[in-house]
């Protein structure tokens, strides 16, 4: 009897303990990470994240895990990771980096193969995110966020110029380039205003890249091969120098005060600007928050009636070296950072950082709110459609910052009239297969 009564003792304690585990999720089954990891990252995305206050989120969810952040210019954060990843020291636990820089890094080596970690979240991400960061079927890094590209206009322009302001009005208006630049000269002869910034000595040939992307077109071709001089890039220069010619773009270099003072003014701005969702968050962050109210959300043009009118511009990747003495800890700050369609959501919120992970679409009452600098439209929705739509293109690559200094230079002979479209970009091309060995 007493022998029995052990028994079932012992199998009703052992079935406790197993359905027990089975009900605990993995995170509760397996211990927390400990220690302490280093983050590199920029400003304003760290900015960011402090602002929508993710870091104490983090901490409360992993107490034992210190974040040692070191907050560095873009351009400082890949001079000294290449010197760490080429020395073996020096590099941190994570890494934020830039889409149109990753690749360099992943050719590079010095990256932890997330794959196994990545994979199930592979079919929760915009799929072109995935183009940079595998190598010989192997992910070397988690997506965070994308650039959805859409048309920013000024409602009071539009209203001056005689033209509807209504968003849906816009984006019919805006349909082609060529719709666009009909636009852009009623505009000019109804208010005398510029149309957008568009600098030709100082082109960075970012309008230029959104254009080739939107048609699923790049610097080089499906067999890796430079595609620069095409037919059909060059027709894509060629499009873009027709508003050069109708004098309807205000000539200032990006990113200056200038430049600024072209979105920011209440009298002489200039009508529009084809950017990617974060650029709502720079008006209406720092830019231009004194015109709350008087910009509009449109579709990108296209360069032909009928194709999609998405693009990207920009984005961002956490990566893992090699060296980290701590990956648990450090996937585990990724997973909570870019894993998570909650926190996604909160640095979208705080910032207009927008994420690759498409959960965090579902959350309608953030992306059906209106937006009172946007006029009161809907424009969280504009930015999910668009970003589901987004083609994969050959823009960003190993070799993208060497390439796009070789176009840049190229418009901006174009748009100075040193050279014809087809020259520039031939002269460029040849100096890109020259300079890469790529064919």
């Amino acid at each position: 009897m007493f022998s029995t009564f052990k028994k079932v003792f012992f199998i009703v304690a052992l079935s406790t303990l197993v359905f027990g585990l089975i009900g605990q999720s993995p995170a509760q089954a397996q211990a927390k990470p400990k220690g302490a990891i280093t983050v590199w990252a920029w400003k304003p995305v760290w900015d960011g994240i402090n602002g929508a206050k993710l870091l104490d989120a983090f901490a409360a969810q992993y107490p034992d895990v210190t974040v040692n952040a070191v907050v560095y210019a873009t351009g400082d954060v890949y001079q000294k990771l290449q010197v760490a990843l080429s020395a073996g020291t020096g590099a941190p636990d994570v890494v934020l980096l830039e889409d149109s820089h990753i690749g360099q890094f992943v050719d590079l080596g010095g990256l932890t193969d997330l794959t196994d970690l990545v994979t199930p979240f592979k079919d929760k991400i915009v799929s072109y995110k995935f183009d940079q960061i595998t190598k010989d079927s192997k992910i070397y890094g988690m997506p965070w966020d994308i650039g959805p590209v859409v048309s920013y206009y000024r409602t009071d322009v539009f209203q001056k110029a005689g033209l509807s302001t209504n968003p849906d009005d816009v984006s019919k208006m805006l349909d082609t380039w060529d719709d666009y630049l009909a636009t852009c000269q009623t505009i000019l002869a109804k208010t005398q205003l510029k149309c957008f910034a568009q600098s030709k000595a100082n082109n960075d040939a970012r309008l230029y890249e959104m254009m080739l992307w939107q048609q699923g077109l790049g610097y080089t071709d499906s067999k890796a091969n430079i595609s620069v001089d095409s037919a059909a890039n060059i027709a894509t220069l060629e499009e873009l120098g027709k508003f050069w010619t109708a004098g309807v773009t205000a000539d200032e270099q990006p990113w200056t005060d200038a430049w600024y003072a072209d979105f920011s003014s209440t009298d002489k701005p200039v009508a529009t600007n084809v950017e990617a969702a974060w650029m709502g968050g720079n008006y209406e962050g720092w830019i231009a928050p004194k015109t709350s109210g008087d910009w509009g959300v449109a579709l990108m043009p296209t360069m032909k009636a009928g194709q999609v009118r998405s693009a990207n511009d920009g984005g961002s990747t956490f990566a893992i070296p090699i060296q980290t003495q701590n990956k648990d800890a450090s996937w585990a700050f990724i997973q909570f950072m870019v894993g998570n369609a909650d926190n996604n959501n909160k640095l979208y919120a705080s910032s207009n950082i927008f994420p690759a992970l498409t959960d965090a679409y579902s959350n309608t009452a953030l992306y059906a709110k209106p937006d009172p600098f946007f006029n009161n439209q809907v424009v969280g929705k504009v930015y999910v459609d668009v970003a589901k739509l987004i083609p994969s293109a050959t823009i960003y690559g190993v070799h993208y910052q060497e390439i796009n200094g070789f176009v840049a230079t190229a418009i901006q002979k174009y748009a100075t009239g040193a050279a014809s479209a087809a020259d520039a970009l031939k002269a460029a091309a040849d100096a890109i297969r020259s300079s890469t060995g790529l064919n």
